[in-house]
């Protein structure tokens, strides 16, 4: 399948967050990817989501003064917030787009990430249809979690007892009767730095984000081509 590719900027606060645009030819959704360095250099979680033919849009959720602040290192979960708005925001860039408006998107999180993406879902329902977080912290969500109403599959690490303990934890923080996931990946420890298991995590990320926009949009498609670009 082909994968049509361009940079992109957001414009947020007065600052541009620079970005990367992946749409297949025929895509029946966008994900945007939110985590740290690792998950925007790994090609191997996207190239599984273009694979089910979802689109996705990776950016530099932290500026390059950001990126050398101690404060982000040490303090990690302070800035939560932060990013979830800047999610919040590129969220509504894309609603401005004739083409990838008309597509359902889901939220994928890693990292501090995966916290981001229940905070900007719990602020945005109506602009998302579905939320992924794979590994990293989504308890530094806090009791937002508990606001959160979009389908929800919370992914752990299977062989990282206190990050399995932590999965759950936030799973039974969702709401009762919303819709939501658990799934332990086994072989995978907390950062999923294990091929295989990673592998495997993207795939139930792509088979739920497929689900979730079938849900609510149908079998339909945008066809996608370089005079869309």
């Amino acid at each position: 399948m082909r994968v049509h590719q361009r940079d992109v900027e957001v414009g947020v606060a007065g600052r541009l967050l620079a970005g990367f645009l992946c749409v297949p030819e025929r895509a029946s959704g966008l994900v945007m990817l939110v985590g740290d360095e690792e998950l925007a250099k790994d090609s191997s979680v996207r190239e599984v989501l273009h694979a089910a033919g979802l689109a996705t849009l990776g950016l530099d959720w932290r500026t390059a003064d950001e990126e050398q602040a101690e404060d982000w290192t040490v303090r990690e979960g302070a800035h939560v917030a932060l990013i979830a708005h800047r999610l919040e925001v590129a969220r509504d860039w894309l609603q401005r787009d004739d083409v990838l408006s008309l597509l359902p998107v889901g939220f994928l999180g890693m990292g501090l990430g995966a916290a981001a993406v229940l905070v900007a879902a719990a602020h945005q329902p109506r602009g998302v249809q579905a939320v992924v977080t794979l590994g990293g912290r989504p308890d530094k969500a806090g009791s937002v979690v508990a606001e959160v109403r979009v389908p929800t599959l919370v992914l752990g690490a299977g062989e990282d007892a206190d990050r399995a303990m932590l999965a759950r934890r936030v799973f039974d923080g969702l709401a009762p009767g919303m819709r939501k996931g658990l799934q332990l990946v086994e072989g995978a420890s907390r950062r999923f730095e294990e091929a295989e298991p990673r592998a495997r995590a993207a795939r139930m990320a792509a088979a739920w984000f497929s689900d979730c926009f079938r849900a609510v949009a149908g079998p339909g498609v945008v066809e996608w081509s370089e005079g869309t670009a």
